[in-house]
């Protein structure tokens, strides 16, 4: 039986006295794209920040590798899992984002070859010499988001979570993406959990898309097969 690298138990989340979260029992398993979807204010961006340990848990319990996700410290959590929220925000020094993405690379990357996770990323992603030698501060929004994205999938982590994954993105480079998220979670074992509210990019790489509502999941289904109702929640 195929072990969970998530489970998430009864899990709510409130702000305001609303009820942004309201998931009863999930798992999520390793090596496996999993991709929630649906309309603003389902509690998509707020799952993602639980899992990433970006926001308190409330009530409920998330277990990572059957451990209690709240009695793990942010520093062992931050070794296995990356994550990449919407934010845009750029450093405040001028850099070129060659130098900008090897820096991070070097700070962050499991891997002690810096140079060949470099450039393996780079030519997985289709990323030009020409966009290499800019200034950080010039490129455009597209292009820097799919620079952090870049450099969230060359760390090699175990888990990689990504709110709203197709922010900037557009056919040509989801096409670029797919094939590059796939090769992650088929040939490297990683695991994938994103937002998006476009599912369709995201076909050939996803395993399992989600569909949640008022912060409760409506439907689960394998991206290759009819939808079927969720029985967990």
């Amino acid at each position: 039986m195929q072990k969970s690298i998530f489970s998430i138990k009864k899990l709510s989340y409130s702000i305001n006295n609303t009820k942004i979260l309201n998931i009863n029992n999930f798992d999520l398993h390793r090596g496996a794209m999993y991709l929630f979807t649906g309309f603003i204010g389902s509690g998509k961006s707020t799952l993602m920040h639980v899992l990433a340990k970006d926001k308190q848990i409330q009530n409920g319990n998330v277990l990572y590798e059957n451990e209690n996700l709240e009695n793990i410290s942010k520093d062992k959590y931050d070794n296995d899992v990356v994550f990449l929220n919407q934010s845009n925000k750029r450093p405040w020094f001028g850099i070129t984002v060659k130098n900008y993405m090897m820096k991070k690379i070097k700070n962050e990357a499991k891997s002690k070859n810096h140079a060949k996770s470099f450039d393996k990323i780079c030519n997985s992603m289709k990323i030009s010499k020409f966009l290499l030698d800019k200034n950080i501060k010039v490129i455009s929004e597209g292009e820097f988001r799919w620079i952090k994205l870049a450099i969230c999938i060359s760390l090699d982590s175990k888990v990689l979570i990504v709110d709203y994954i197709d922010k900037n993105l557009d056919y040509n480079k989801s096409t670029i993406l797919n094939r590059v998220l796939k090769r992650k979670t088929s040939y490297d074992g990683v695991t994938i959990i994103a937002s998006t509210y476009n599912p369709d990019f995201f076909k050939l790489s996803a395993s399992v898309i989600i569909k949640m509502d008022k912060g409760r999941i409506l439907q689960v289904r394998s991206s290759h097969k009819r939808p079927t109702v969720s029985k967990k929640n």
